[in-house]
């Protein structure tokens, strides 16, 4: 297999904690938009997707959201809890390494696999919690053998990282088999770029908004190791917004838009 660089680029998008269901889940129209309003005269066909997971998640957590629901009586507090619910759950199934984690970056591995086999450069675009699963499987087909050669860009599943508000850099996510895979010897180099807004508090993990300063977030995975073939880059951006309004501004931030056509046109 190998990838036909004539083809459409392919944005893959991976959401991050959420509520609803896979139905619900649409931020590739946004990036869509994003991407199409930044490139302006450059011609150049790319086409977005998604990777939704949280059904998987709801089917996994169900029993134990319905005994907690359980232990409140009233009907607005059961609302609460079920959103609550929602949101505490995934992040604890990414944390604990479960089953259900496991599932769903076989599910995205196989998305990705899917864009590969049919010869389409894949850039992979994930948000919040979602970033946490695209880098373990980016990391899991480094490994593989026949992927990811080095001086051959072509059996490349995915071209390029982009991460947004990624709580990546926080020690309860830096566990120790996280670690970035070597590519080994040779001269082309995967492209990682993290932006983050230093008001959010899943970057900073902060729940009061402490304001970040430091711009080391995930350049923290970069070695002096010459065969590690990663060049990772942290890019603050400044939404606009704060606290958690800016988790969720990043999906028509122009400098995320203008570093995904750098990206996807390079």
């Amino acid at each position: 297999m190998s990838v036909n660089p004539r083809k459409p680029r392919k944005v893959l998008v991976v959401h991050g904690v959420q509520i609803g269901s896979d139905a619900d889940q649409k931020q590739h129209k946004q990036i869509q938009q994003l991407i199409e309003n930044r490139l302006g005269n450059i011609p150049l066909k790319f086409q977005t997707e998604m990777y939704r997971y949280e059904n998987i998640n709801d089917t996994a957590q169900r029993r134990y959201k319905m005994l907690a629901k359980m232990l409140v009586s009233t009907p607005v507090g059961k609302v609460i809890v079920d959103k609550a619910f929602d949101l505490i759950a995934d992040v604890v199934t990414s944390y604990l390494d479960t089953s259900t984690a496991a599932r769903i970056r076989a599910g995205l591995r196989e998305q990705i696999l899917d864009i590969y086999r049919k010869g389409n450069p894949c850039y992979l675009v994930a948000h919040s919690l979602g970033t946490i699963y695209a880098f373990d499987v980016v990391n899991e087909l480094i490994r593989e053998e026949g992927l990811f050669e080095r001086d051959s860009r072509r059996t490349w599943p995915v071209q390029g990282l982009v991460t947004l508000g990624s709580p990546i850099g926080l020690a309860m996510f830096r566990k120790e088999r996280r670690r970035v895979g070597k590519l080994g010897p040779g001269n082309k180099w995967f492209r990682w770029v993290n932006y983050w807004d230093r008001t959010d508090p899943v970057v900073s993990g902060s729940i009061f908004g402490k304001q970040l300063t430091g711009y080391d977030i995930a350049e923290k995975y970069q070695t002096d190791d010459p065969e590690q073939g990663w060049v990772i880059r942290d890019r603050p951006v400044d939404t606009g917004r704060v606290w958690l309004m800016s988790h969720v501004a990043y999906w028509d931030n122009p400098t995320v838009g203008d570093g995904l056509v750098d990206m996807i046109t390079n």
